[in-house]
């Protein structure tokens, strides 16, 4: 009686066949992101890949929602270093991710609470009668009342 056996040579580096894989060069296709931008978030710890084939990065495929969602983050506000204590590689959160979504929130709001009032400030300036700015009350006031908040924001 023979018996065969079959060896199947694996090594850390190797990617597995049968899963759905993409390059460095397809994830920088797919997000819009320069390959040195994708090995950035790498070394920041925000991906990470899986092997490498050919001499290529690996990546699962969901790697693009992975960048998807640091994307959102930055847009919401997180800087690359919040966003790396704040998910893992693989998308997974920090127990307290919602209270830094609330403290964030909040400085978003603070943030709009600015943009609007630069807003109404420079449609003054578009829709103001006077042939200058210093000869317009309801301009001085304004620079006037922020003159005093700055003051104030310094001392508290």
């Amino acid at each position: 009686m023979s018996i065969s056996l079959h060896v199947e040579l694996w090594f850390k580096s190797m990617v597995d066949p049968g899963s759905t894989v993409i390059d460095i060069s397809e994830l920088s296709a797919l997000t819009g992101l320069a390959p040195s931008a994708l090995r950035f978030y790498e070394r920041r710890g925000l991906i990470a890949p899986i092997g490498r084939a050919g001499g290529k990065r690996i990546y699962r495929a969901r790697t693009v929602q992975q960048v998807a969602l640091i994307d959102l983050l930055k847009v919401s506000g997180f800087t690359l270093p919040e966003i790396a204590d704040l998910i893992d590689p693989d998308g997974h959160v920090t127990p307290d991710w919602r209270d830094r979504a609330r403290v964030k929130q909040e400085h978003l709001r603070q943030q709009l609470t600015d943009i609007e009032r630069a807003l109404t400030m420079l449609q003054h300036t578009i829709d103001c009668p006077h042939t200058s700015l210093h000869e317009c009350p309801i301009h001085q006031a304004v620079v006037d009342a922020h003159a005093d908040s700055l003051a104030t924001s310094r001392t508290t």
